[in-house]
């Protein structure tokens, strides 16, 4: 059905909305940024990156254990604690948030500079930046640990800033701003492609699909080629790492072509099972108020008449390939860490097919018809709605900080360094956590004689934890507690409140 022009009032009314529920997602994430601890690896490569030299790091690694030569080898040497600096860990997951932000509303005012209003484009960009908090796989794993962040999100903003390069790339008429912007997107595909599996995929599609729709134009073929080529010669360097082939034999499953193949387009079909719902009621607004002024703008046409066949295919095939990958190379299923990856990709991806598909079906959405004003009121509602199922992932960050979860694991933590400090032990044995916030953990110590979880003995965390504090053993005196569905916890928090005692306590 033809979708209707919306009165200025109710379209205010819902960028005012849009922009209320981005700040309400935000804001408990924030928050949490402050009561945030380093985890697992986040000591064990402090350790390593206090005792090797650069070069030598790179050696160790590339020959025997990763090709991810941005991340892993490079990037890993800004861990604030490996200087001991704990606040400044807490710092940069609050600076990750807003760098997230910031660089979404960059490329979206960089797009739509002349379609938009910048009160448009932060409601736009507040719906994304909700629906992304809203289903991203491990936010722990996302925001909050760095290990996993610099080696996994940080690809995710350059992702954007390589978009923004290339859009001014193809604007530019002086020869030497072009040369300038294919240098910083070079630079740009050399990081992501060196920083995990996933943005390998998703650079090396981007700009082959890039490169393939303008091949035909003199005028920036050259450019895109040395692009091109420098990514495979990048996705050389990391996939052909020796370290790879090493890592490979702790995965008898792997290199299994039709098993890999069948699972990952089950797992291509399953994403939308999974995501689409929420982005469903997203688009629906989107159309009404931002697909359709910006179809109609001349000057950004260019940028989304594309072949929609084109786009669709760059779009599955990419997600395809990125659960293709890792089930092949390791016989496993995406972690939650990968799947964060392929799910903002699946969601930038979606928007700019949608966009594509509404410039090329314009006239079929513009055709003058009566529908009732109610309909984006009530999809409106939808989308506000699912922010407040009381299990998904912006409810638990505000469960962590209102029940005090949050707050009594910061503290246990604090309390835990400065006995492991003040200490003389060499095996030291230490209290268990006194409440798990989910949205900012990841793991933690064992007790001794801990059952492995999931089958993986954790032990490995203990002894990086123990190495960075210098002390031969560290140990729980108990397992931790296990992680509480919010509901419970809300209730555990009350009955707490009626005693006048704390989660700590």
């Amino acid at each position: 059905m033809p979708l209707p022009e919306q009165n200025n009032q109710i379209q205010n009314y819902t960028y005012l909305a849009l922009i209320i529920l981005g700040i309400y997602t935000l804001v408990p994430f924030f928050l949490l940024s402050f009561y945030n601890h380093p985890a697992a690896d986040d000591y064990s490569f402090a350790v390593r990156d206090r005792q090797l030299d650069y070069l030598t790091v790179l050696q160790q690694y590339y020959l025997n254990w990763t090709g991810r030569y941005f991340s892993t080898i490079t990037i890993f040497r800004i861990n604030p604690i490996i200087d001991g600096w704990l606040v400044t860990y807490k710092i940069y997951s609050a600076l990750l948030l807003f760098l997230f932000c910031g660089t979404l509303y960059f490329i979206l005012r960089t797009f739509t500079k002349q379609a938009f209003t910048r009160t448009q484009t932060l409601a736009i960009g507040s719906m994304i930046f909700t629906l992304y908090l809203l289903q991203v796989p491990s936010i722990s794993e996302g925001f909050y640990f760095f290990s996993t962040y610099a080696t996994y999100q940080l690809p995710n903003i350059m992702a954007l800033l390589l978009l923004v390069f290339l859009y001014h790339f193809f604007r530019s008429e002086s020869r030497l701003a072009r040369q300038m912007y294919i240098g910083l997107a070079a630079i740009l595909c050399i990081a992501m492609i060196g920083s995990n599996e996933m943005a390998l995929i998703s650079t090396f599609t981007t700009i082959s699909f890039i490169t393939a729709f303008n091949f035909k134009n003199k005028e920036y073929r050259a450019h895109l080629l040395f692009l091109l080529i420098l990514c495979v010669v990048c996705c050389s360097v990391a996939v052909l790492a020796p370290g790879n082939f090493v890592r490979k034999t702790d995965h008898p499953n792997s290199g299994r072509f039709v098993w890999s193949a069948v699972y990952a387009a089950f797992m291509t079909a399953l994403s939308f099972y999974r995501w689409l719902l929420p982005i469903l009621a997203a688009s629906v607004i989107y159309i009404l108020y931002f697909a359709l002024p910006l179809a109609r703008t001349l000057k950004y046409k260019s940028l989304f008449d594309v072949k929609l066949s084109w786009v669709i295919l760059y779009f599955l095939l990419t997600v395809f390939l990125m659960n293709f990958a890792f089930s092949w190379a390791t016989g496993e299923r995406a972690t939650p860490r990968l799947e964060n990856v392929i799910y903002f990709f699946f969601l930038i991806g979606w928007f700019y097919t949608l966009q594509v598909a509404i410039g090329k079906y314009e006239a079929a959405f513009t055709q003058e018809r009566s529908v009732a004003k109610m309909i984006p009121a009530f999809t409106l509602l939808i989308f506000a709605l699912s922010l407040f199922h009381i299990d998904n992932n912006i409810s638990t960050a505000y469960t962590d900080l209102l029940t005090g979860k949050a707050h009594a694991y910061d503290r246990a933590l604090k309390h835990r360094y400065k006995t492991l400090a003040s200490s003389a032990c060499a095996t030291c044995n230490v209290s268990p956590l006194p409440a798990i916030p989910k949205s900012i953990y990841f793991s933690d110590i064992i007790a001794r004689g801990e059952q492995p979880l999931n089958g993986v003995d954790m032990i490995w965390v203990n002894r990086g934890f123990a190495a960075y504090f210098r002390k031969k053993e560290v140990y729980l005196t108990a397992p931790n507690p296990p992680v509480q569905d919010n509901l419970t916890s809300l209730r555990n928090a009350g009955k707490s409140a009626l005693t006048n005692k704390t989660i700590s306590e």
